[in-house]
């Protein structure tokens, strides 16, 4: 499967998928590979992952104004980068046969 380059699905949610599901795509994946349901759990998946859009301690987005003058972007007087931006999200995914 592997070596013909037919790679996993991978489907991401705000939500953690449902046991009920990852069970099933298991079935499925144990019948279509003629595997056990032990084995067919490397084939299908779950997990999390979460990524902060902007850290205002790493990064510096600076601005050039047309004076010459430079200001950090949370220093402008409307801000283009929102509170919300820099709270981390996360996401979860699972992964399975397509």
């Amino acid at each position: 499967m592997l070596l013909n380059r037919s790679l996993l699905k991978i489907t991401i949610s705000p939500n953690p998928p449902e046991t009920a599901l990852v069970q099933s795509l298991q079935e499925k994946a144990a019948q279509q590979l003629g595997i056990t349901l032990e084995d067919a759990a490397n084939f299908v998946f779950t997990g999390d992952a979460s990524n902060t859009m902007y850290q205002t301690k790493d990064e510096r987005i600076n601005i050039l104004y047309r004076d010459g003058s430079v200001k950090d972007i949370s220093e402008v007087d409307n801000a283009l980068i929102q509170q919300n931006l820099s709270a981390p999200v996360k996401k979860f995914y699972i992964c399975s046969l397509r």
